[in-house]
């Protein structure tokens, strides 16, 4: 899928080639804090991660931001919250190979950009300062 770069040069991002089927582009918000961007080409489908969005949360706030992670998923159209490997918190979509073209990579990563920019600051705050109060989780 040597079209991805391509597309990467369509959106004006720059990007690398992390191993075969993998691109890496950076990314800043609003709050000057710079995220990765990773594209991987799957059967059928690509998968879009920014990761870390948030690092392995501190283990006295694992379950405020569990619970807040399960709270957000479903209001995030299109894109999920996961955990990798490590314990930090990714932002996931996958897009069809059939929809892979100019308008649907841009849609997904500007909606990827977007929801980063909009939460990746409070729950970064959230996973690393215990005893935070976030207006995103007014029951606890």
């Amino acid at each position: 899928m040597t079209e991805i770069a391509a597309l990467f040069d369509q959106y004006e991002w720059a990007a690398e080639v992390v191993e075969p089927g993998i691109w890496r582009a950076s990314f800043t918000t609003e709050r000057d804090m710079d995220y990765d961007l990773y594209v991987m080409a799957a059967e059928g489908a690509v998968r879009f991660a920014v990761t870390p969005f948030v690092t392995r949360p501190d283990p006295a706030c694992e379950g405020r931001v569990g619970a807040l992670l399960l709270k957000l998923n479903p209001q995030i159209p299109y894109a999920y919250f996961g955990v990798d490997g490590d314990g930090d918190i990714m932002l996931l979509t996958d897009l069809p190979a059939s929809l892979l073209n100019f308008e649907g990579f841009a849609a997904v990563v500007d909606a990827l950009a977007q929801v980063t920019n909009a939460l990746a600051y409070e729950i970064g705050r959230v996973a690393h300062e215990p005893g935070y109060h976030s207006a995103l989780l007014p029951d606890a």
